[in-house]
């Protein structure tokens, strides 16, 4: 069994249906299901991810989304390194909810890493939200952010690796 340099505990967040569970098993599997069955309470998942030499065990909390379980964010939140902040590009009202995630999340961990996922680009037709508005939100709240896609695979990864390289850098 290979020796974990770090275990980082990572968080997703946002809205039900904007595509959290997509991205992990995207991201674990590199799988896509059409239908996923909403996230009740918590998800929890890992990888072993390698980066900059450094082998990391990547435990990841895929929250759900749904107003019922606001009271358990700030537990499930707990001791978290970082984590993603997802909107569905193509649901203004996902995006609008992003600032409530985010202060849920500050509120719980201050200053921890955080990177704004606008997720479904592939749907480009009935994109509602545009890219300079996300990046304006994510520079105003000192965020990373990037564009990906579950369905495609499109800076998936990417977007995992990126939060984790900073979660990283902050630990040397």
């Amino acid at each position: 069994m290979v020796e974990k340099d770090f275990i980082f505990k990572i968080c997703l967040l946002g809205e039900a249906a904007v595509g959290k569970t997509s991205l992990v098993y995207r991201f674990i599997k590199n799988m896509f299901k059409e239908d996923f069955k909403s996230t009740l309470g918590v998800n929890l998942l890992k990888k072993d991810t390698e980066i900059e030499g450094k082998v990391i065990s990547t435990q990841i909390w895929d929250l759900g989304g749904q107003e019922s379980f606001k009271s358990l964010r700030k537990l499930y939140l707990q001791g978290a390194h970082g984590a993603l902040v997802i909107f569905d590009a193509t649901n203004r009202k996902s995006f609008e909810k992003v600032e409530e995630w985010v202060q849920n999340f500050r509120d719980a961990r201050g200053e921890e890493p955080l990177l704004l996922i606008g997720n479904k680009i592939d749907l480009k037709k009935k994109i509602k939200v545009e890219e300079k508005e996300a990046k304006e939100f994510a520079k105003k709240n000192n965020m990373m952010f990037l564009l990906t896609s579950a369905k495609t695979g499109d800076n998936v990864e990417a977007a995992f690796h990126k939060l984790l390289k900073v979660i990283l850098d902050k630990q040397k």
